[in-house]
This record gives C-alpha cells, sequence and structure tokens, in this order.
C-alpha cells in the first residue's frame, strides 16, 4: 500500500505491538515480544504509516525452518495490501538467511490469504482452556538444570523437527521453576514449560516421547504443582490421539482451531504424536 514503511520491529514499537495484538485478545506481553525479538532480531517486522505502527509480524527460525506468527494489520487497512506486503519482506529475508520452510498457524478465516501467497495445508492445532485439577504428587519429574538444554534440544528436534536449543535455553532462563523435565532410567523423557501470569498459566512447549507411558501426565501435575495457577491453556497438534483423550479427560474446553501451513520446500516435518503443547503459535 502506497505510503506504508516495511520495517525491523525494534524495543521502541512493542507497545504500538500490544495494542494492535489486544484488538484480537491475543493476550501478547512486552516479555513474549522481547523473547521474540531476542530470538530473531532482523526477522520481526512492523508496518509503519505516516510515522505509525499498523501492523506486525514475527519470524523465529530453527535451523533451515522457520515459523511466522503474531501477523495483525490495523483495522482500517485490512484488505488493503498491509498483510502482503509484511509478508513478502518476511518471505524474502527468511529466503535471503537459508531458510527453506516456513511454517504457520492461520486462523481459519486467514487461510485463503496464506493459500494466495502459496502456502499449503497440513494438519489442525487446537486451542483449549481449562482449570487446574487437584494437585497430584508427579514422580521423577525436576526442574531444568543447564546441563540438560543438548540433550532436551535433540528430543525435541525428532518431533518438532528442527534444533530449538536456542529457544529452550531462553525459556530456561526465563522459566526455572516451571521449566520441568521428566526422567527414566536416569534419561530424559520428556519436558514441559509454563509461562504463568496472574491466576493463568500458558503451557507449551510439552514434548514427550510418544512410547513413554504416563510420562506426559506426570509432567503435566508436576506443573500444576509448581504454577500454582487455577487455570491452564495450551494448544496442540490434532494428530496426537493422546492428548486428544488427555484434554477430554482433564474437562478442557476446545476454544478454536487453527490450521498449520507450509510454504518453500515442505521439509523438518517432526512427528506431532510427540508434541503435546506448541511454544506459541507464532513459534512452533
Amino acid at each position: 500500500m502506497e505510503g506504508t514503511r516495511i520495517r525491523n520491529l525494534e524495543e521502541r514499537d512493542l507497545d504500538a505491538a500490544i495494542a494492535l495484538t489486544d484488538l484480537e485478545a491475543w493476550g501478547y506481553t512486552r516479555e513474549d515480544f522481547r523473547r521474540l525479538l531476542a530470538l530473531s532480531p532482523n526477522g520481526c517486522f512492523a508496518a509503519e504509516r505516516h510515522g505509525r505502527v499498523v501492523g506486525v509480524l514475527t519470524t523465529t527460525t530453527y535451523d533451515g525452518l522457520a515459523f511466522l506468527g503474531a501477523v495483525i494489520v490495523a483495522p482500517e487497512l485490512r484488505g488493503k495490501g498491509v498483510g502482503k506486503q509484511m509478508m513478502d519482506a518476511a518471505l524474502a529475508h527468511l529466503q535471503a538467511t537459508g531458510v527453506r520452510t516456513v511454517r504457520l498457524n492461520a486462523y481459519l478465516n486467514a487461510i485463503p490469504f496464506y493459500e494466495r501467497l502459496g502456502f499449503h495445508r497440513e494438519y489442525e492445532v487446537i486451542r483449549w482452556h481449562g482449570p487446574a485439577p487437584e494437585r497430584q504428587k508427579a514422580r521423577t519429574v525436576r526442574p531444568i538444570r543447564e546441563d540438560d538444554l543438548a540433550g532436551l534440544a535433540g528430543i525435541d528436534a525428532r518431533y518438532f523437527g528442527a534444533n530449538r536449543l536456542a529457544l529452550l535455553a531462553r525459556l530456561a532462563t526465563e522459566f526455572p521453576f516451571t521449566f520441568l523435565v521428566a526422567e527414566r532410567g536416569g534419561r530424559p523423557k520428556g519436558f514441559i514449560v509454563g509461562n504463568p501470569s496472574g491466576d493463568a498459566c500458558e503451557i507449551g512447549p510439552w514434548v514427550v516421547e510418544p512410547m513413554a507411558t504416563g510420562v506426559a501426565q506426570n509432567l503435566f501435575h508436576a506443573l500444576v504443582e509448581a504454577a500454582g495457577s487455577s487455570e491452564l491453556a495450551l494448544s496442540g497438534p490434532s494428530q496426537n490421539r493422546a492428548l486428544l483423550e488427555f484434554v477430554h479427560e482433564a474437562g478442557f474446553v476446545e476454544v478454536f482451531r487453527a490450521l498449520r501451513m507450509w510454504w518453500g520446500t515442505n521439509a523438518f516435518p517432526g512427528d506431532p504424536t510427540g508434541i503435546w503443547a506448541a511454544g506459541g503459535l507464532e513459534k512452533g
């Protein structure tokens, strides 16, 4: 759109970015955007018009895979090409840095927009909210240690599809008491991260080896104890049947669905049967 400039998102833009995302009640905080900027300082974008931030888009890169998210445009400018300008800038940046696959989680009403840009459908990601259950003692679960990170990144990469060591290290620093690891026989079998805020706790990433019976449940109950929150929220893949059974039994309520989509080459597919919660719709 004429008169609109696409540039890197900066710290000075965060209030404007939060105000835009608050229009959709996405719940982003300054810490959330600071994390995105730290992980990808040159891969987050703002659309500026007449000195005002009117659009935001973020990317997070893991090896040759990037996740794209937090895409929003001021209501009065929607449908006028601002979103496409940001997408074009982001995809060009990612290609120039060697990214081969770009993924995102699209709200269902935005699927045609992304398909016009060349994105392909993959599977649904479901958002749930629910009350924290009565606290139960969890076995063989403990807070993360620094020497866990390399091993956890290896487990995570098998199911996520790429190496998220930088993200996991950042989360371990931010949430040392609610980043929990499950061990069996002295070997990690899964992990869960909780981001508590007020009475609520956002869960994710949450990754468990599919054949490790009971590990996901132990991690969940340990997080409930550590976070002390009364309300929980998570987003997870529709392909994980064990997760679907778990949230049903826990009394969680489905809030909405998004569609995971890919662009470029369909590399880094991962294995969603090991993913119990995404690290965020914008970070995968």
